[in-house]
């Protein structure tokens, strides 16, 4: 996405026009086991990405869940290693990632669609690419819950901390965080779904929190 000029790394509080990199990454797995995700996703790209979606309205993804979802775990791995490379949370993931052939129950996906915003007459198309933890209105002790979005697309993760969802507590909180995220289920067991449950979130109001809170860090490179 060439268009995106601006980067920023939350952990640091940088903006930045340089590419990120991961540079501790061996050259047969970067070459062969995660090109395969990179050129992955960039089929979605091509696919559904690139093509602002204008209404909400029910919206066809089709997918391979094994690829898209190492490739989601790929980039919040990568993401989540520039805070913390020790006793990284996402550590136990590296081997799917690498290698695909594992059934993920610790790990639900919801999709949601993003609309431009009309700001001062002015379309403001939801043209960005983030990936991060989010936060939602109700404590949550058993799960990891990231996002990572293109363009209209936002794609939620629930993420167990342990290997299964067993206890009664768990499956409670689970119950309350899959209400609160918004989107519809990308269910595991087939190749394609169709996105009929929404945010009310638009261009506007999903990214002006991060650019409040970041505001400052935005206009000292500007300044620069």
């Amino acid at each position: 996405m060439p268009e995106l000029e601006l980067k920023f790394m939350d952990n640091k509080k940088i903006v930045t026009t340089a590419e990120l990199t991961i540079a501790d990454v061996c050259a047969e797995c970067n070459n062969t086991k995660l090109s395969l995700l990179d050129n992955y996703f960039c089929s979605l790209y091509d696919s559904h990405f690139k093509n602002f979606i204008e209404e909400k309205k029910p919206t066809k993804f089709k997918y391979n869940y094994e690829l898209f979802l190492r490739s989601l775990l790929k980039i919040t791995y990568n993401s989540s290693r520039t805070k913390s490379r020790i006793d990284n949370e996402f550590e136990k993931f590296k081997d799917f990632i690498l290698n695909g052939n594992q059934i993920r129950e610790d790990v639900v996906i919801k999709a949601d669609i993003v609309t431009p915003a009309i700001i001062d007459g002015k379309k403001l198309y939801p043209n960005s690419a983030r990936c991060g933890t989010i936060s939602i209105d109700t404590t949550v002790d058993n799960f990891i819950l990231r996002m990572i979005s293109v363009n209209s697309y936002h794609f939620y993760m629930i993420i167990s901390k342990n290997a299964e969802i067993s206890t009664e507590i768990a499956e409670t909180e689970f119950k309350e965080i899959f209400q609160l995220i918004p989107g519809t289920i990308v269910h595991p067991y087939q190749e394609e779904i169709e996105i009929i449950n929404f945010s009310s979130e638009d261009a506007f109001s999903i990214n002006k929190p991060s650019i409040d809170l970041n505001k400052e860090f935005f206009n000292k490179f500007m300044n620069k």
